[in-house]
């Protein structure tokens, strides 16, 4: 796909991976719609970023994604400000074991949500454009780990869900290609954590070795711009970059 004057939209946009995609996704021309429960920041990062690229290529709207029908008014926002959207990023997301209820719903229910409405936005069988839904999981849906169980278990569903659309036949004709991207650590928001947020944590900080917002930008934008993949998992690590993995499909009988 080539971004010049595609419409993307990001959730979590106000700031981390979010705000890094839209910088980047601005230098190459596209239309962002900044997404964030957080107004105040969301709409500074909106106001920078429209100093820099223009106040008609950006667009921020205040969204809880857990939320049915703020996310939803939401989403209908930004189709009625740019005619459409091309490419979904569901990328809000938090880490709080405290809390597992809410991570369920923010990191992987409202993600098949807005997986959901994106693609039946999207689909050239029903009247679409075509596009691109990009999800936000992590390595820790690869590696199971003992210091976030319940994120981990959020972001390994979200790989399945996101890979198990990306092959359904249908696809082709709808012309909507589906990737994750699975990132280590990366010194965002998300981890500026308090002690009993995760278990642990003294054990996580000094055994991860973390990887850039640069980096995770990089597979965002690999996976906007290269066609050719779909059901992949982009993984991000500091020292190998950006890899593609993918499951093979398991015939059904």
């Amino acid at each position: 796909m080539q971004l010049k004057d595609k419409v993307v939209f990001i959730t979590g946009g106000a700031q981390g991976f979010g705000r890094g995609v839209a910088e980047a996704v601005l230098k190459k021309g596209a239309k962002v719609c900044l997404a964030d429960v957080k107004r105040d920041q969301g709409e500074a990062t909106a106001k920078e970023l429209q100093a820099a690229s223009g106040a008609d290529h950006v667009f921020f709207v205040k969204c809880d994604v857990t939320n049915v029908a703020g996310f939803e008014d939401a989403f209908k926002a930004a189709v009625s400000k740019f005619g459409h959207v091309d490419v979904m990023c569901n990328n809000a997301g938090i880490l709080d074991e405290r809390i597992w209820e809410k991570q369920l719903e923010i990191n992987f229910t409202a993600v098949v949500r807005g997986t959901m409405m994106a693609l039946n936005h999207m689909r050239k069988d029903k009247g679409g454009r075509g596009g691109v839904i990009i999800n936000t999981a992590s390595m820790a849906a690869m590696v199971p780990t003992y210091w976030f169980p319940v994120y981990g278990g959020c972001k390994s569903a979200v790989y399945h869900f996101t890979s198990s659309w990306a092959q359904n036949p249908e696809m082709k004709a709808a012309e909507v290609r589906l990737v994750t991207i699975c990132p280590t650590g990366a010194k965002t928001a998300l981890l500026d954590l308090d002690d009993d947020q995760i278990i642990q944590p003294a054990d996580f900080i000094e055994d991860t070795v973390f990887c850039t917002v640069d980096q995770v930008v990089s597979a965002f934008l690999m996976a906007m711009e290269d066609d050719t993949i779909n059901g992949t998992a982009l993984t991000v690590r500091a020292k190998e970059g950006v890899e593609k993995m993918k499951l093979s499909m398991v015939p059904v009988d």
